[in-house]
């Protein structure tokens, strides 16, 4: 690759098929290729199909306000629980790790925690709701034979089961990133639990004590099944509150995503009744079905110019945003005769690119690190995905870089880009006779997930969301939902010719 980027970079003209080939000593010559790309709306996505989940609200500089919120089932952890005699509830504590990592350490051995998988620097007001939506696991319109689907847009659903009063609000809620110690009872007393920084709210003991601790011996405490009935799903719900808010990434399958009831009760110990003995008692988040509700409008400026793009049109800009946001779709060799005498060559493909430059002019805001490309036509990965050989399952930064680079930044007239690599695919299409198929390019926080590997990273699938109210899509990269950054690149009717997108091959030619 260096060889070919020396050679490549003596000669910045690059022409269409028909026109000037650059040849150099190693016999790698270069074409650059006309393609069509526009934008598509993503109105509705698919949300309980995952156990990452956000919380709160962001004001993107250029797609303006959107809001997070989350209902969740609960489940008993141990069933039929008995809490002794005269029971007093001290205190009822939520809990939802956060995404963090160790900053420093001081002399006193105390750690300092930086927060991962926050977005912005505000506050939002915060209320929790219990409803009384059942949440199902399959889908009565289908017969109960496929898995129910729960979508974005679907808040108001939720509100209107909404049962009395706000459980808890807070006007002004920020995540904070300090550590803090919590006291737990084992068989051998109390133990002080360390903890890392935390989603952490102090419930009202009233409601848990009617809701939980009084139902002791009922049937609505004998299993899953019947609790769940009874205590249908809670609803911790982001406003706006006119700062420039933050939005929370929360794993609620976290074994520590928690709501644990303290309390003290008389109870019998080595067959003797001891008085006002500490106990405690968790309903967990973990394996309760859940969706996230996501609330936000494009500016009308930019919905418009997104409405008027088209297969037929191509787009000068691509608007690229993730959650309920929008994609690219992208054509290569629109002019299928184009694609014919390309076939008759027989080359041997050595490298296929499209670069995708940030238009600045437009948007000036934070990028996201990383863009996935897919088979759109059939919601699958490509195979350049599969094969790169760079995978690295513990840093995503890392990997699959060969695939598809982190953003790069150069000064100059280059800028900010992303270089999306499909050799194989492209080398598949002219030479195995593959299908052309349209792809699609999303936003991903974490290139490693949009796929489901096994523990030595073979690929089983694609991970993807279903897509409603939408023309033309029907399913996204799950990935693409789990991230609220978003970026506008050059598209292929780009005023600007050097960034204008265009599939470029650098390949060998023995004919």
């Amino acid at each position: 690759m260096a060889v070919i980027s020396a050679f490549v970079g003596c000669d910045e003209d690059f022409s269409e098929i028909g026109g000037e080939i650059i040849t150099n000593p190693s016999n790698v010559e270069v074409r650059e290729f006309n393609v069509n790309a526009y934008t598509k709306k993503l109105n509705s996505v698919q949300t309980n199909n995952s156990s990452n989940l956000f919380l709160g609200v962001t004001n993107h500089d250029l797609y303006g306000k959107s809001v997070a919120s989350i209902v969740s089932e609960l489940r008993l952890s141990t069933l039929d629980p008995d809490f002794g005699d005269n029971v007093e509830l001290d205190s009822v504590v939520l809990k939802i790790p956060y995404y963090s990592s160790e900053a420093a350490t001081s002399d006193d051995d105390e750690i300092t925690y930086e927060l991962d998988s926050i977005y912005g620097n505000g506050s939002f007001k915060l209320s929790i709701f219990e409803t009384n939506f059942l949440l199902n696991d399959l889908d009565p319109d289908a017969g109960f034979e496929s898995a129910q689907r729960y979508y974005s847009d679907q808040k108001q659903v939720f509100e209107q089961n909404i049962v009395g009063p706000a459980i808890y609000e807070e006007e002004n809620f920020i995540p904070s990133p300090l550590a803090f110690d919590s006291y737990e009872v084992g068989e051998d007393g109390t133990d002080t639990i360390a903890n890392t920084p935390s989603f952490r709210i102090k419930l009202p003991v009233d409601y848990f004590e009617a809701k939980i601790i009084n139902k002791e011996g009922s049937s609505e405490l004998s299993s899953n099944t019947d609790f769940r009935n009874y205590f249908r799903n809670l609803y911790i719900k982001a406003e706006e509150n006119g700062t420039e808010g933050s939005q929370i990434f929360f794993n609620l399958n976290n074994q520590d995503a928690k709501i644990t009831l303290y309390y003290r009760s008389d109870r019998e110990v080595d067959d003797e009744i001891e008085e006002n003995v500490r106990g405690s008692y968790t309903l967990n988040f973990a394996s309760g079905n859940r969706v996230n509700l996501l609330e936000g409008a494009y500016p009308s400026n930019v919905l418009q110019e997104i409405q008027s793009q088209s297969s037929e049109t191509g787009a000068e800009n691509l608007y690229i945003k993730g959650q309920q946001g929008s994609m690219a779709i992208i054509e290569l060799f629109p002019d299928t005769l184009v694609l014919q005498d390309l076939r008759s060559e027989d080359l041997l493909i050595n490298e296929a690119t499209l670069e995708f430059f940030v238009n600045r002019d437009v948007y000036e805001g934070e990028n996201p690190e990383r863009l996935y490309l897919y088979d759109f036509t059939n919601n699958a990965f490509l195979g350049d995905y599969a094969i790169d050989l760079t995978l690295n399952a513990a840093d995503p930064s890392t990997s699959l870089t060969t695939f598809s680079s982190p953003l790069q930044v150069e000064e100059g007239e280059d800028g900010y880009y992303y270089t999306l690599r499909i050799t194989n695919h492209l080398s598949n299409i002219l030479n195995n006779d593959g299908d052309n198929v349209k792809l699609g390019l999303v936003a991903v926080p974490n290139i490693n997930t949009v796929v489901s590997r096994s523990s030595q990273g073979v690929i089983a699938g694609s991970l993807n969301s279903a897509v409603r109210n939408s023309e033309e899509l029907t399913r996204i990269p799950t990935g693409s939902v789990l991230t609220p950054e978003g970026t506008v690149l050059h598209g292929s009717n780009s005023a600007d010719e050097n960034k204008r997108l265009k599939l470029r091959i650098y390949y060998t030619n023995y004919n």
